[in-house]
């Protein structure tokens, strides 16, 4: 797989893009800690109220920070389409003329082919996957964590691709964002037994290093499940990149109800292009 690209498209401003969504024609990014106007502990490009007891952050900073993201990306008119994240596996999607922000519907997957409406969700630990159909120029954001990855949230989210843009799982193209890794993602029984239920034995990893409990690989399953619904090997970008280790990334394992949240965001395109050359 090819690793995701650190880039500054603006001064401060970093983010991670997959250069095989870029090569045809989709907006997107996978933000980072940086280049927002947010204070601390949700310094500073936070898209998503923590809600800290005492310190939370603001409605006016998040949405000057997603503006300051969607300029940084050259997403033009479109804004952001955001649900309730519920953990699940329901699919918002986007209805042309429907406003920007749906703060009612709880879904865990958003999808979009109007390119007034770019589909984003928001994580601070859990799986970002962003999914683009050059045939139809429909995407898809998903939020994966453990529940929704054992609950199907990436099928569902590639199925309804499928049913209402008529996007062939052997044409889509993926990436898979930053996330907790393996090595420090430990579970309890409960989780861990579900997880070898739902996704394989294969993606729950016995107790090492002196840690007493096993740990889940939720990224690798991610991008077993993406190949299961049909995509190809070399149509998903994406390489490990932990965010309880890595100081770009917002953590909620690392700093609890201090941690804010990275946007995955992507711009549906009109129509079907040709990859840059």
């Amino acid at each position: 797989m090819r690793p995701l690209e650190r880039i500054e498209p603006k001064p401060g401003l970093v983010v991670y893009r997959s250069a095989l969504l870029a090569s045809h024609g989709f907006a997107h990014a996978f933000s980072t800690r940086h280049g927002g106007v947010s204070a601390a502990p949700f310094d500073s490009m936070n898209l998503g109220i923590a809600n800290a007891p005492g310190e939370p952050d603001t409605d006016a900073n998040v949405a000057a920070n997603a503006a300051r993201l969607m300029e940084a990306i050259g997403a033009g008119d479109a804004r952001m389409v955001r649900v309730r994240q519920v953990h699940g596996c329901a699919v918002h999607a986007c209805v042309p003329g429907a406003g920007p922000a749906t703060a009612a519907a709880e879904a865990d997957a958003v999808v979009s082919g109007n390119a007034s409406q770019a589909a984003c969700v928001r994580t601070a630990d859990c799986v970002p996957v962003l999914v683009a159909c050059p045939d139809t120029g429909a995407v898809a954001a998903i939020h994966a964590g453990w529940r929704g990855i054992v609950a199907g949230v990436v099928a569902k989210a590639v199925g309804e691709l499928a049913l209402r843009h008529g996007c062939r799982a052997s044409a889509l193209l993926a990436a898979i964002g930053p996330c907790i890794g393996r090595d420090v993602y430990e579970v309890g029984p409960e989780v861990a037994g579900e997880f070898t239920a739902s996704v394989g034995a294969s993606f729950v990893l016995p107790a090492h290093e002196g840690r007493p409990r096993e740990h889940i690989d939720c990224f690798g399953a991610v991008r077993s499940q993406l190949l299961a619904c049909g995509l190809a090997e070399d149509a998903i970008d994406g390489a490990e990149l932990c965010t309880v280790r890595t100081p770009d990334f917002f953590s909620h394992r690392r700093d609890g109800a201090r941690s804010g949240r990275m946007g995955a965001v992507i711009v549906p395109r009109a129509g079907a292009a040709a990859p840059d050359q």
